[in-house]
């Protein structure tokens, strides 16, 4: 697999394939980018597929100055524009869908569609009208919050009782156990730098953006956090504060509910994940 050195910052990344639309995968917080195996595996077969290591995570350099979802969208950027890759479908899990978000608030033109992947709205209901110093201080304010569980907690042993939720079928304990060990091998910091940040996008941008968001999307939900912020499985016909924005703000927006499935769908259905991608970039040639 190939790396790229961007001002000091390493990425690691791999590039398989040929052909269009490039398909970009983005991993979660805590996770890496063999999660995305078998969309890697089959999708090559007929499409350039990159994925990557964000800052902090897997392979790729720890270096907390670089632990952000703006820097994690400039490195998707930098990956592309090394690999020649000027305009994708970008697939994005968790977390990793606000890097993708966040790469189309920077470079519009690099998004052909986005692919959500079990995403989330933290913070929702906290930007509202007010001056850019009240937004500020709301986003502060999150920061705090999300903040507040690594305090007293060792991030790793948070990072354990947080994985070990988001698996909801015993017979998926070899990869839950591995995806938990993984997370706990990370540095410390990296839990309590990214949380509060990402936190923060949420009050700042998530709004502003689907508001303005003009390519196609798809979104695939299988679970949410639940006011104790616990992983719970979505029930049939059910919404989500990420999906009502979706909803109102991103109303092309395709939605496709699991039922029944934990919060690595790629993992766990990873058939039926590639069957609604193949479905989406169908729709996405039709409308190009």
């Amino acid at each position: 697999m190939p790396w790229l050195n961007d001002a000091g910052a390493t990425t690691h990344y791999s590039c398989t394939g040929a052909g269009d639309p490039a398909l970009v995968f983005v991993h979660g917080a805590l996770c890496a980018l063999q999660d995305w195996q078998a969309q890697l595996d089959h999708f090559s077969q007929r499409h350039r597929v990159l994925a990557l290591d964000l800052y902090g995570h897997g392979r790729s350099c720890v270096d907390a100055d670089h632990i952000g979802v703006a820097s994690f969208a400039r490195q998707v950027r930098a990956v592309c524009a090394a690999q020649g890759i000027d305009t994708a479908v970008l697939v994005g899990h968790s977390m990793g869908c606000r890097v993708l978000l966040e790469v189309w608030r920077q470079q519009p033109a690099l998004v052909a569609g986005l692919v959500f992947v079990d995403g989330a709205y933290l913070v929702p209901g906290l930007i509202g009208p007010g001056s850019r110093e009240q937004r500020e201080d709301r986003a502060q304010a999150a920061r705090m919050r999300a903040a507040a569980p690594y305090v007293d907690v060792e991030p790793r042993e948070r990072a354990r009782h947080s994985f070990a939720q988001m698996f909801f079928d015993e017979q998926f304990a070899p990869q839950r156990d591995a995806i938990v060990q993984r997370a706990m091998d990370l540095p410390a910091h990296v839990a309590r730098t990214l949380m509060p940040d990402f936190a923060a996008w949420d009050v700042l941008h998530m709004e502003p953006v689907l508001a303005r968001l003009d390519v196609p999307a798809l979104a695939i939900a299988c679970t949410w956090m639940n006011p104790q912020r616990e992983r719970v499985a979505l029930a049939e016909g059910a919404s989500t504060p990420w999906l009502q924005a979706l909803e109102q703000l991103a109303p092309r927006t395709r939605i496709v509910r699991y039922t029944g499935a934990g919060h690595f769908p790629m993992l766990e259905r990873p058939l039926d994940v590639n069957r609604d991608i193949e479905t989406f970039l169908r729709s996405v040639a039709t409308a190009g």
